[in-house]
């Protein structure tokens, strides 16, 4: 005769088995990209001279967050031109510059290198016609 008991265990392995398998991998928490400088310098691409002053916004990816949250910086550049944003990841990143008289830069970057410098040539707007 046949053990009903034990058909019943097989099939609740079985059952828990792709309760498992289905189960989502998101409990492991992932590795976070390394972190880095990036250091933003901008000139003006007819003078070749340092912009004081100019409005940087740097986006990227929070590595933290499940929801993939876009986390974004301001700030200004100094004397030179530069602004140096810390600790962010090793991963794409978008940069807007503005500057009163200039056309707006924003371009994708990918982040690979320790300490990287971006250099931004800001184009001057054209007078309207």
């Amino acid at each position: 005769m046949h053990d009903c008991g034990e058909h019943s265990k097989r099939r609740l392995f079985a059952l828990l088995l792709i309760l498992a398998a289905a189960a989502p991998v998101a409990a492991v928490p992932a590795s976070s990209p390394p972190l880095t400088d990036v250091t933003i310098l901008v000139t003006d691409a007819v003078t070749h001279k340092p912009v004081f002053q100019a409005h940087l916004t740097l986006q990227f990816r929070d590595p933290q967050s499940r929801r993939h949250t876009v986390l974004s910086y301001s700030a200004k550049t100094d004397l030179r031109g530069m602004y140096r944003f810390t600790y962010i990841p090793m991963e794409p990143i978008v940069l807007i510059v503005t500057y009163p008289d200039h056309r707006t830069f924003g371009k994708q970057f990918q982040i690979t290198q320790a300490n990287q410098e971006i250099r931004v040539m800001l184009l001057r707007k054209q007078p309207l016609r």
